[in-house]
C-alpha cells in the first residue's frame, strides 16, 4: 500500500504531525531572535525571502487547480495576483477599509474576474488558450498603465499596514514575522482544501476532465462549470495573495501583471510538479531561493552576468527533458 493510501504525507509523516512539525520549524524561525538578544541570527533579508516564497507557493497552488487538475496551461495567472493587489491597495488606501474587510473583497474581485478569462477555456486549448491568458494579463496592465484612480504607471505607495491588536510593523524582531505567519495559514489552508478536493467529487470531475473530455461529457459531467470553477478557485486564492504581498511591500505597480510574473509562476509548479501539493511547494522554494543564493556566487565569483539566467533555462530544459512531471509531479501538463 502506497504512503498516500496510509494517509501519510510528507517522508512517511501523517497529515496531522507533518502541520504540528512545520507550524513549530515557522514559530521558530520568526522569533528565534526573541531569545538572542545579543545577535540576530535570521536577518530581515532572509524573512523577506520567506515570505516571498510563501506566496509564491500560495500561487504555485492556485494555479494548480487549473493546470494541474484540469489540464489547461495558463499564461495570465499573473493578472490575478495584481488584481487583488490593486483592489486591496484601492480599498486600504484611497477608502480607507481595514485590511482584514479588503483581504475577501480582493479574492472575491480577483475570482469575478476569473470568469471571463476562464470563459475561452470553454473553447479552445493548448498553444490558443496559452495565447489568449497571455494576452489577457497585459491588457490589464495597460489598463491599470492608464488609469489615474491606480497611479498611472507609478503605481500606488504608500498602502496601511494590517492591525491585529498591534500594527504588523510592530509585532517581531523585524516586523515581517506577522505576514510570515499571515501567508504561512493562506498556505496550510489551501493545502487542506485542495487535499479534500482532490477526493471530492468536483476533484473526481476535474480529473475527468483532464484524462477525456469526450468521455467526461457522457458520463453526465458539466465541463463548462467546471472549467470555470477551476478558474475560479485560483484566481480566488490569487487574488488573496495579491492582497497581501500588497499590505507586506507597502504599494502596487503595473509590473505585477507582467509576463514574467506569470511565468515564473507556471515554472514553479512545472519544476515542483503539476497536481501535487508538495511538488508546488516545493517549486516555489526552489525558484524562490535559488536566484538568491546565486547572487551570492556572482558577488563572490566576480561575474559580469547573473548566473540565475543561465541555470533557470538549463533546469526547464532539463526537467522536460528527463522529468516532464516534475519533481513530485503525478504526470506533465503538457501530455496527457
Amino acid at each position: 500500500m502506497s504512503l498516500e493510501k496510509k494517509g501519510e504525507w510528507f517522508f512517511g509523516t501523517s497529515g496531522k504531525l507533518t502541520l504540528a512539525g512545520s507550524v513549530f520549524l515557522v514559530l521558530l524561525f520568526c522569533f528565534i531572535d526573541v531569545f538572542t538578544p545579543s545577535g540576530r541570527l535570521i536577518t530581515p533579508y532572509i524573512k523577506h525571502i520567506f515570505f516571498m516564497f510563501m506566496i509564491f507557493s500560495v500561487l504555485s497552488l492556485s494555479l494548480n487547480f487549473v493546470s494541474g487538475y484540469i489540464g489547461q496551461v495558463s499564461l495570465g495567472h499573473a493578472a490575478f495576483f495584481g488584481f487583488g493587489a490593486y483592489v486591496s491597495a484601492v480599498l486600504t488606501k484611497l477608502y480607507g477599509w481595514p485590511f482584514w474587510y479588503a483581504l475577501p473583497v480582493a479574492g472575491i474581485m480577483a475570482a469575478l474576474l476569473g470568469f471571463p478569462l476562464g470563459a475561452p477555456a470553454l473553447r479552445v486549448k493548448g498553444n490558443f488558450l496559452v495565447v489568449i491568458t497571455y494576452g489577457s494579463g497585459e491588457v490589464l496592465r495597460y489598463i491599470m498603465i492608464n488609469t489615474d484612480m491606480t497611479g498611472g504607471p507609478a503605481g500606488l505607495p504608500g498602502i496601511p499596514t494590517p492591525m491585529l491588536f498591534a500594527d504588523f510593523a510592530d509585532i517581531g524582531p523585524t516586523g515581517k514575522e506577522a505576514y510570515i505567519l499571515m501567508a504561512f495559514c493562506l498556505v496550510v489552508f489551501l493545502a487542506f482544501f485542495k487535499s479534500r478536493l482532490e477526493k471530492s467529487r468536483v476533484g473526481y470531475a476535474f480529473a475527468a476532465i483532464r484524462e477525456d473530455e469526450i468521455a467526461a461529457t457522457s458520463m453526465g459531467i458539466n465541463i463548462k462549470r467546471y472549467k470555470i470553477l477551476a478558474f475560479v478557485l485560483g484566481a480566488f486564492f490569487a487574488g488573496l495573495a495579491g492582497s497581501m504581498n500588497a499590505s507586506y511591500v507597502r504599494m502596487v505597480s503595473p509590473e505585477l501583471f507582467g509576463s514574467a510574473q506569470s511565468i515564473l509562476i507556471l515554472s514553479m509548479m512545472v519544476v515542483g510538479g503539476a497536481r501535487s501539493i508538495k511538488g508546488c511547494i516545493l517549486g516555489a522554494g526552489l525558484l524562490t531561493m535559488l536566484p538568491e543564493l546565486l547572487k551570492y556566487l556572482k558577488d563572490f565569483l566576480r561575474l559580469p552576468f547573473d548566473p540565475w539566467l543561465i541555470i533557470y533555462g538549463l533546469l526547464l530544459v532539463t526537467m522536460m527533458r528527463l522529468r516532464p512531471q516534475g519533481i513530485w509531479g503525478k504526470s506533465s501538463i503538457f501530455t496527457k
